[in-house]
């Protein structure tokens, strides 16, 4: 069974799960002698992990009637042993969430409804812009709430460059210019044991292969769910890196990838750049060992623009089986507004959302939280970010699972062709993507 298909029937038959759990009433197995008990999860690495930990222990203190038991996953297991959780009734008190399966989770009734603690309440929302909170709404209740906000980046290694004898791409790079360095890269470190590359097939990934549509001035989803895109657009998108690939495949090598994994290939040290969401910057400094990486936007589009924009981070929710909300909203409260917890999450999970925690960072000089928010100030100012995240329909969670974990894979390890890939993906689709 498919990674897709057995998140797809987890959701189906969490909802029978809920059903039941309503007629039975809340568990309040979790108390503990008057105390009560949280269960808190999230995706991520140890970097975050080691920052939750901290902030959760400093969150125990101030509240002594809670305990927090925490766990984490990465990003795919999280959501398999969150399909289990909805199964079975047992979703986390607290857990991240992510926009692409918001609608997922909240048509199935799996999210409370938190709207009763903004008032006065232990959740103050007041510090985050409308339009940002806005993001977490679903069905008129408010289901989620944005930790931060980050943009799509290109990471790199200048430590590495300078000793290829490569200079780092100009601010207004084009997509032909990154070909033409993955090329001079491959080239240069070619002699090197093992191999350095530019980095891996960047239309191999999801969010890309939108923000290239964004560029083409398409919306990629009608709120409806309707694709406003076709397989030639996806053909187009695909086939713009054939340079890279043929007749030299100057790509990082997929048999070489599984090898490091849990790293990268970027932060294994043996590939210079890496497109990723910006506030991953810490998470890659720490599996690298080194602070000296480096932030460019994406590549510039043929009509001289960038067409980036800004996502809501790590959506905090509260399953709807959660038998302590009000206790469950004081976390969340705390992990989003605490400038204590701000000082220690830092930007890992994105530029605060809050207005009270970002104006109580402090930075030391150079240092990675500064690089990140300067970094989005930059593409503020130049002007670079000029669109609107594109709108994630109930579905789109499966669509990127199956574009990433099933046919890259396939593709990276050239057992499928473009024409294949983009065929199957929209058969899957059919499947996936829930319309209205």
């Amino acid at each position: 069974m498919s990674i897709r298909r057995t998140a797809m029937s987890g959701i189906a038959l969490a909802l029978v799960g809920s059903f039941a759990l309503s007629a039975c009433g809340s568990d309040d197995s979790g108390d503990d002698g008057g105390k009560v008990t949280l269960n808190f999860t999230w995706w991520g690495g140890d970097e975050r992990s080691a920052r939750y930990e901290e902030a959760i222990d400093l969150f125990e203190a101030d509240h002594p009637d809670i305990e927090v038991q925490t766990s984490f996953a990465e990003f795919q297991d999280y959501w398999t042993q969150r399909s289990t959780d909805a199964t079975s009734g047992e979703l986390p008190d607290v857990m991240q969430m992510d926009a692409s399966r918001l609608l997922e989770y909240a048509n199935n009734g799996l999210l409370y409804d938190m709207s009763e603690f903004t008032d006065g309440g232990p959740l103050d929302t007041s510090t985050i812009d409308e339009e940002l909170l806005s993001s977490g709404t679903a069905n008129e209740q408010l289901v989620a709430i944005p930790t931060g906000t980050n943009t799509l980046a290109l990471m790199y290694n200048p430590d590495l460059l300078a000793d290829l004898g490569i200079d780092p791409p100009e601010w207004d790079y084009t997509w032909d210019d990154y070909n033409d360095l993955m090329h001079q890269v491959a080239e240069a470190g070619a002699d090197r044991d093992p191999q350095v590359y530019a980095g891996g097939d960047y239309t191999m990934v999801w969010w890309f292969f939108m923000q290239y549509l964004v560029q083409q001035g398409i919306e990629p989803f009608s709120e409806n769910g309707e694709m406003n895109f076709d397989e030639q657009d996806m053909k187009d998108w695909i086939n713009s890196a054939d340079s890279v690939r043929e007749p030299e495949d100057v790509t990082f090598p997929a048999e070489r990838a599984e090898q490091l994994l849990p790293k990268a290939d970027f932060t294994a040290g043996e590939a210079a750049f890496q497109f990723h969401w910006d506030n991953f910057l810490s998470g890659n400094s720490a599996d690298l060992g080194s602070d000296n990486i480096q932030l460019l936007p994406i590549p510039t589009a043929a009509d001289g623009e960038k067409h980036m924009f800004f996502k809501p981070t790590m959506q905090l929710s509260m399953g709807s089986n959660t038998s302590h909300p009000e206790e469950a909203a004081e976390l969340i409260d705390f992990l989003i507004n605490s400038p204590e917890a701000g000082e220690i999450i830092g930007t890992d999970l994105g530029v605060p959302a809050s207005s009270e925690r970002l104006d109580a960072m402090s930075f030391e000089e150079g240092s990675l939280d500064q690089r990140i928010i300067e970094y989005e100030q930059r593409v503020r100012d130049e002007g670079a970010a000029t669109a609107t995240v594109p709108f994630q329909p109930e579905g789109f969670g499966a669509l990127e699972t199956e574009y990433v974990e099933v046919l890259s894979q396939e593709f990276g390890y050239r057992q499928i062709d473009t024409d294949e890939f983009v065929e199957r993906w929209f058969s899957e689709a059919q499947n996936l993507l829930v319309t209205s």
